[in-house]
């Protein structure tokens, strides 16, 4: 949850840096948002038993249309990729693998003896010898203060999400008429 709030205060302030203004924040206009929340909502939901893998694929589609939809907005074709990445991973793993040693160089080793007693309904694992495409999974550390352990396809999702927050913040250029002759 740090890494989204990180990459959205550094964005809008990038933003602001940069000419932009709140006050005509976004400038970029999203389609079909109904996609996206139900989505996003799916993710953050501890669901167990059978229906915990359908709906998080469920959810993962939700997010790959919506990110599809709106490919032309800045940022989303690196969501879409990203979305896309972690939804392979996850769809031949039946979760999202992450490794030991990214739990450990981020700082969340505590996690580990819970994912590898109480995976069931949870969107990630323990990556072991059965576990395929691990360089699409939880890999990557991220140290404190953020503490997170992350995939390619969150890092390109997080640097979508940038750059749609730096160019919604952004006022539109306006092209003026040339003067007649």
């Amino acid at each position: 949850m740090l890494l989204i709030v990180t990459t959205v205060a550094l964005a809008t302030a990038a933003g602001l840096a940069t000419g932009g203004s709140l006050r005509d924040f976004p400038t970029v206009r999203l389609r079909a948002l109904w996609l996206a929340l139900p989505g996003v909502a799916l993710q953050y939901l501890v669901i167990r038993g059978s229906l915990a893998f359908p709906l998080l694929l469920a959810s993962l589609a939700c997010l790959l249309a919506f990110a599809g939809v709106n490919i032309r907005a800045p940022g989303f074709a690196l969501i879409l990729i990203g979305l896309a990445l972690n939804t392979i991973v996850i769809a031949a793993n039946r979760g999202m693998p992450i490794s030991r040693e990214a739990l450990d160089a981020s700082g969340q080793g505590s996690t580990i003896t819970q994912l590898t007693t109480d995976s069931d309904g949870q969107k990630h694992f323990l990556a072991d010898d059965r576990t395929v495409l691990l360089p699409l999974g939880d890999v990557i550390a991220i140290p404190k203060p953020i503490g997170q352990a992350v995939s390619i396809g969150d890092i390109l999702i997080h640097a979508g999400i940038a750059w749609f927050i730096v160019m919604a913040v952004r006022k539109p250029k306006t092209v003026e008429a040339p003067a007649p002759a």
